[in-house]
């Protein structure tokens, strides 16, 4: 039996085939033109979602990377705040110790140190594009204004917090209420009271309080295996040492380190942990890095000092325990503070404030402060031979901190001549110079802490960049090579067509 195809339905698919071909060599051309694998929703629904969501990571790594841009330029201002204080400060201490000697003549003094005020004043309310960074949060008030003979501080005493990663912050002012006295003397600790680290820590303790990112690391080592590690179920540092094991089938192995800071991971060198996903799991945990050899020895992330923090798991007091006694002079009274019976840093607090009335142990994350009830200056001191005092970094002098009410008393004592005042004001400097001193490294640590975070970011945004390109980019060898394959196909499709419609005679009688 003969069946007679009809040239309509010959032509319908010669047509189907002709727009299908044109339709692959469109999409490759575009593919080429754009040199992205995906140009609309419809080309591959999945990808565009995973490409919707690292644009997202990158735009907020951008955000990341401009606070950090931001904040360094504040931090950078307050470091050259911080030296011109230093160097006034030192200028002055220099006058006030020449004016104290029975060969000084104070003519010019005064005026000497009126200038040197002044100085101070222009430095403390140094502003950066128009916000004082000596202000608090109040960016918009000059910190600093004279009320007749006196210097007000008009800003307050909060710091401002400049988000530098998904699951970091970094405080990038210093309150000028710092440089203007206290209610209180104070002496602060010069010893880390940090716990250690053990397989019990818990995540959320660790890095000061600051807590972890859950989520997931990639691990490689030295054979060329790759493990993606999945922490997120992880309460403890035990959970993070076991699931590595297990996840690495032995072939890495974690540990607190000796020094009971962080974690230590150990395998075939070289090794390399990374985020997963631009994620920050890795870098919460001090283990983002690479190692030549086959140990990688994590940073410090050591939780924040307690009431509640054993003095047998502070690495600082190894070989020191148990401690014994320490002597607070006040107001004229020595007072003996005995600490033997004292098992943690909250049993030191409640010693301190049972042997001296009025007088308080602050536990400030990772060191101790001891503060008087008024600003009467006060001295600690070792008793006996345990050196209790200096293993806990409490040796030395309290006293309250001023600037500007010191300088007017410099002032005073100049034109009266007054030379033990004098000489009083001199080891007033001191602590001031001290004080400044511990506020430049405060904030060179807040500038490492910036760089540090800087170089994570850029590391992050340019994984971020090679996903994504893996999502959406095309081989251009391949889209080439297609390109060159659906013209071929499109041109021998309209030549077919061309070929079976020649119109003649003889296809006109059949």
């Amino acid at each position: 039996m003969s069946m007679r195809i009809t040239d309509s339905y010959m032509a319908s698919i010669l047509l189907g085939d002709l727009n299908r071909s044109l339709g692959n060599m469109l999409d490759q051309q575009r593919m080429a033109g754009s040199m992205r694998r995906l140009n609309s929703y419809a080309d591959d629904p999945r990808a565009v979602g995973t490409v919707n969501r690292y644009n997202s990571l990158l735009a907020n790594n951008e955000d990341y990377l401009s606070n950090v841009s931001k904040s360094r330029v504040i931090v950078d201002a307050t470091d050259v705040a911080l030296q011109s204080i230093s160097d006034v400060l030192s200028q002055v201490r220099e006058l006030a110790l020449r004016e104290s000697s029975a060969l000084a003549s104070n003519s010019t003094a005064v005026v000497e140190v009126q200038a040197l005020m002044d100085r101070l004043m222009d430095v403390l309310n140094t502003d950066v594009e128009g916000n004082y960074i000596f202000s608090g949060r109040q960016v918009f008030t000059p910190p600093f204004v004279r009320s007749g003979d006196s210097v007000l501080y008009q800003g307050d005493e909060g710091e401002i917090m400049s988000r530098t990663g998904p699951s970091s912050t970094t405080a990038v002012n210093m309150p000028g209420s710092v440089f203007m006295g206290s209610s209180a003397a104070t002496l602060g600790g010069r010893v880390d009271v940090a716990p250690a680290v053990t397989g019990a820590s818990l995540l959320s303790d660790l890095n000061l309080g600051g807590g972890w990112e859950a989520g997931s690391i990639s691990i490689t080592n030295g054979t060329g295996a790759t493990w993606e590690v999945d922490l997120s179920g992880a309460l403890t540092v035990t959970d993070v040492i076991n699931t590595i094991s297990a996840t690495t089938g032995g072939a890495v192995t974690a540990a607190v380190g000796t020094d009971a800071k962080g974690l230590v991971l150990s395998g075939t060198g070289p090794m390399v942990v990374t985020e997963v996903a631009g994620g920050g799991t890795a870098a919460s945990l001090g283990i983002n890095g690479t190692t030549p050899g086959g140990t990688l020895t994590g940073r410090d992330v050591r939780a924040a000092a307690t009431d509640t923090t054993l003095l047998a798991n502070v690495p600082t007091l190894a070989g020191k325990l148990p401690l014994g006694a320490m002597t607070i002079t006040w107001r004229g009274t020595a007072y003996p503070v005995d600490l033997s019976a004292a098992t943690t840093l909250g049993g030191v607090r409640t010693a301190i404030a049972a042997a001296v009335p009025g007088m308080e142990l602050q536990i400030r994350d990772s060191a101790l402060v001891v503060v008087g009830g008024s600003t009467d200056r006060f001295t600690i001191a070792n008793a006996d031979a345990t050196n209790t005092a200096s293993a806990l970094g409490l040796t030395g002098e309290g006293g309250p901190t001023r600037l500007f009410g010191m300088l007017e008393d410099l002032k005073t004592a100049l034109n009266a001549r007054d030379t033990d005042s004098i000489r009083g004001a001199a080891g007033e400097l001191a602590s001031l110079e001290s004080l400044v001193q511990q506020l430049m490294i405060k904030n060179g640590g807040r500038q490492n802490d910036l760089d540090w975070s800087d170089g994570v970011l850029r590391q992050r945004d340019e994984r971020l960049r090679s996903n994504l390109s893996l999502e959406q980019d095309v081989d251009v060898a391949k889209v080439a090579s297609d390109l060159s394959r659906a013209q071929s196909t499109y041109q021998a499709s309209l030549l077919v067509a061309s070929k079976l419609y020649q119109t003649n005679l003889m296809q006109y009688l059949r």
